[in-house]
């Protein structure tokens, strides 16, 4: 395992650990590295309320009450949810969101980003949260759900929460043990029994998003491409499993340390190599960022995303909607308005 990624680890760590304790959302997903975002507050509007899982662990932080909640504002219309005592109490069923999404520029974002309307009569025409209920995104975006794993609570009512959407995103970064942690034949028998059922409906499946990671992991497991590939391989029969289009994420050096330049090439080194090893499916970068301070990220957006936009990947957004890299003080900043093309 590559030390970057063993750095990233430590500071993971230290991110989730208070989050667990204290029950507060970080607005930042870790610091950044490969970190579910912590989704803990209401998404629905007061008087009830409701509680949404944590993405950072994949654990639901249940309530001794049971609520049912009133239509949620935009993210594609109503949603009932019921929340009771017990694990796994939360039950969150929605409309698919009306937004078309046919740009390839989108958002990511979680509970602690400001509203996504700021973003609204710019090039985004899509959003996602590592998760299979959109929140309050507003519905003239396509919010794509993500099956962050296959384990409960994540595959709860699965087929429910996805049905009607017209792309599913499936297990995040089984490469990193923090996360999906998946070994290649686990994520396949899973991928067969969640994701391609919903198929025959019309909807596009995606195999599962991987990390930039090279090599393998503490637990032996591959990383990055190498991952994906033996994905492909082994998920390649149209009776049984087929990926519409690949997903992976990409981050630059830690705290910055490399030049923007080599962050831009090695963004489209590891792209390229999607691409080649996607054998013709489309390909998505639903996460990606430069580290370090917003006039490096500046630079680094200018020069990627013209390449992104005349090259063969059919969606990609960037890490993401909080204070302090696509906004600041909940308005889009001087970077946001250079990602959202405002």
């Amino acid at each position: 395992m590559s030390l970057d990624y063993r750095i990233r680890s430590l500071l993971l760590l230290s991110f989730i650990l208070p989050t667990l304790i204290n029950g507060s959302p970080h607005p930042q997903r870790d610091n950044h590295r490969h970190a579910r975002p912590v989704d803990t507050s209401p998404v629905v509007a007061p008087p009830t309320t409701t509680t949404v899982p944590d993405d950072s662990n994949g654990i639901i932080n249940n309530n001794d009450t049971t609520t049912t909640a009133t239509p949620i504002r935009g993210g594609g219309g109503a949603t009932t949810t019921t929340t009771s005592s017990g694990p796994n109490a939360t039950i969150i069923t929605s409309t698919p969101s009306t937004g078309t999404g046919g740009g390839k520029r989108g958002l990511a974002y979680n509970s602690s980003s400001p509203s996504l309307q700021i973003f609204a009569n710019s090039e985004i025409t899509w959003v996602h949260n590592w998760y299979s209920s959109p929140g309050d995104a507003p519905s003239e975006f396509l919010f794509v759900p993500t099956l962050w794993s296959h384990e409960s609570p994540h595959a709860d009512n699965w087929d429910t929460l996805a049905a009607g959407h017209q792309y599913l995103m499936s297990f995040n970064e089984p490469d990193i043990v923090g996360q999906a942690n998946m070994q290649v034949g686990e994520a396949v028998t899973a991928y067969k029994n969640l994701m391609f059922p919903l198929r025959k409906s019309g909807v596009q499946i995606g195999a599962p998003s991987v990390s930039s990671g090279s090599g393998t992991n503490e637990a032996g497991i591959p990383m990055g491409t190498g991952w994906l590939g033996q994905f492909l391989k082994q998920c390649d029969d149209v009776n049984t499993c087929v990926a519409d289009f690949v997903s992976g994420h990409w981050y630059g050096c830690p705290s910055g340390t490399c030049s923007v330049s080599a962050d831009v090439l090695s963004f489209q080194s590891y792209v390229n190599d999607l691409i080649s090893t996607a054998k013709g499916r489309d390909v998505w970068v639903p996460e990606f960022q430069r580290y370090g301070d917003a006039g490096g990220q500046q630079e680094f957006l200018e020069a990627v995303l013209p390449w992104l936009d005349s090259s063969a990947v059919v969606r990609y957004a960037y890490y993401m909607v909080v204070d302090g890299i696509l906004t600041t003080g909940g308005q889009v900043n001087e970077l946001g308005g250079t990602y959202a093309g405002v």
